[in-house]
């Protein structure tokens, strides 16, 4: 699939670059259509970010009167919103990322696949 927008290519080169580092990530999709049937169907949510990636977190889960730590693998949810150099977020994504921090997940903003990489 040819992507021909600056956030359509941006996306490939995001979720290549996760796949390559075996971390899952999901594109998310949103938006309405009309079925066969002649009936509307929605799916995702208004605002919700392009991409769900769960990267390796190392946690320290206890740390004791001893010198050992207990230090787990966790998985983060991270929300991923691509833009385009001067592209802005809309209201319905700023409510999505209030949402989704309020949960304790991470939501990122990103422009450019350094700033993935600086940011994770």
């Amino acid at each position: 699939m040819k992507h021909t927008t600056p956030e359509g290519q941006l996306q490939r080169l995001v979720l290549d670059w996760l796949a390559a580092r075996h971390i899952f990530a999901l594109r998310m999709n949103s938006g309405s259509l009309v079925n066969a049937a002649g009936r509307p169907v929605t799916f995702g949510l208004p605002g919700m970010a392009d991409i769900l990636a769960f990267p390796h977190n190392p946690v320290v889960l206890w740390k004791g009167i001893s010198p050992y730590e207990t230090i787990v693998d966790r998985f983060m949810p991270t929300w991923i919103e691509l833009k385009a150099p001067k592209g802005k977020q809309s209201e319905l994504q700023k409510s999505f990322q209030e949402k989704v921090e309020s949960e304790g997940h991470r939501y990122l903003l990103i422009r450019s696949l350094d700033e993935l990489e600086a940011q994770l």
